[in-house]
């Protein structure tokens, strides 16, 4: 039932393709604060399914990981459901449902959530309680609609997931995965085109992924809530600079991060270290690959930390943040919290698609190696303008790009969905 007024309230689900903390990465960052700002509002009843490599980056424990993300989510979620991925069950998993993707047409990313002990329980569910919204965060959780079909029912894009492959297939030197990245990236478009009237909302991370998705999805209804920061966490604490430090920030398992200091540490970092011979660079994120672990072993200067439980005071004492990623989709997190530190950033300008940058101002771009190396030892050359662009930086990020403001965005606009009403642009 609608609640009145001010304390206006509904019964939501939430289904998540992950559990949604710690809130130390980037899609859970995402994840954690839309809903718990949602939650702020609403009565939200969450199902969520446990990736265990993802978790195993902060828990050696899975169970004991399990029971605190239990614990935590608790505070303002009023039930929790956690669903094993039964095809990462099998041996072999993950090959398996790839392999089955390709013989069946049906796509990796659409079905590798798929099971019938997953749908019986949230079919279960969905007969226990009466919804007046269900929030479906990723596209591979499409495939459970069915389950639900008397709610109404939006789903999130964390990246318009058809033109990320095609674009991961484009910049893919090995033959046979090129090809299949972009078979991967054609059956997620019509995928996306067959289950968009499921929804009678998509939101997505900004109005780019939206104009993305429009090829596959032309008649879809799209709200974009950008991808945000808590300025009052990453926010500097006065700590002093290391001259000409350098921090890179991201997951290692993730291809546009690995991709992205491969070609700084190859390319880029040779040149800076011509320029500027006292160059330190930090690269802080979990479960980098033996090449990548490799090269930055024979780096000079380079310090690869793995996973840090807290990563502002190595953020904060950096001269120079760089995020040199040229593949991927969606708007990258790290970026945002980069800027609400008021760091200056130099990056790609694929890393900050998505965010309301201005080159020069709040941010640097550099593309090729020689760009990124004569920016970087010019700006670790010039103090005031980096405070200056950190300053900037900071200002963005906490007006437009406040979690909490974003999250009260999602909870409006469910709201509408549950009553088929306009959703308000944000």
């Amino acid at each position: 039932m609608f609640g009145t007024g001010a304390g206006e309230y509904m019964q939501v689900l939430w289904l998540s393709h992950v559990v949604p903390y710690p809130p130390k990465a980037g899609v859970l960052l995402r994840a954690y604060h839309l809903l718990k700002g949602v939650a702020a509002r609403h009565d939200v009843h969450l199902v969520a399914f446990i990736q265990r490599p993802l978790l195993a980056t902060f828990y050696p424990d899975l169970d004991a990981g399990l029971a605190e993300c239990r614990a935590e989510l608790s505070r303002f979620c009023q039930s929790i459901t956690l669903l094993p991925i039964e095809k990462a069950e099998r041996p072999l998993g993950k090959i398996r449902t790839a392999a089955e993707s390709v013989f069946r047409g049906t796509g990796y990313t659409a079905t590798w959530l798929d099971g019938p002990d997953a749908a019986a329980t949230i079919e279960r569910i969905a007969r226990e309680r009466h919804y007046d919204v269900a929030h479906f965060d990723h596209i591979s959780l499409a495939s459970y609609r069915n389950r639900l079909a008397a709610v109404p029912a939006t789903l999130g894009h964390h990246n318009a997931e058809a033109h990320m492959m095609v674009r991961r297939a484009a910049l893919e030197p090995n033959y046979g995965r090129r090809l299949y990245f972009r078979q991967e990236g054609v059956r997620l478009g019509r995928y996306e085109g067959r289950v968009a009237d499921w929804f009678r909302l998509h939101v997505t991370c900004s109005e780019l992924d939206s104009d993305r998705l429009r090829a596959t999805m032309p008649a879809a209804r799209f709200l974009a809530v950008p991808n945000g920061v808590d300025p009052d966490y990453f926010a500097p604490a006065g700590l002093e600079q290391r001259p000409d430090s350098v921090v890179f920030v991201g997951t290692m398992s993730w291809y546009p991060n690995v991709d992205a200091v491969t070609f700084f540490l190859r390319e880029v970092w040779p040149l800076l270290r011509a320029r500027v011979p006292t160059a330190t660079f930090d690269i802080v994120g979990a479960d980098a690959p033996v090449e990548l672990r490799e090269l930055a072993a024979r780096s000079p200067g380079v310090t690869l930390h793995g996973y840090v439980p807290e990563i502002r005071p190595i953020i904060e004492r950096a001269a120079l943040y760089v995020c040199p990623i040229r593949d991927g989709g969606g708007t990258k997190l790290k970026i945002l919290d980069a800027l609400a530190m008021s760091k200056c950033v130099l990056a790609h300008p694929v890393a900050c698609e998505g965010i309301s940058v201005s080159p020069g101002v709040d941010v640097v771009f550099a593309q090729s190696a020689d760009e990124f190396a004569s920016q970087a030892s010019a700006l670790l050359a010039s103090p005031e303008r980096r405070r200056a662009i950190g300053a900037a930086a900071r200002q963005l990020a906490t007006s437009k790009y406040n979690f909490a403001a974003l999250a009260d965005r999602l909870a409006s606009a469910l709201v509408a969905v549950a009553r088929d009403q306009p959703v308000a642009a944000g």
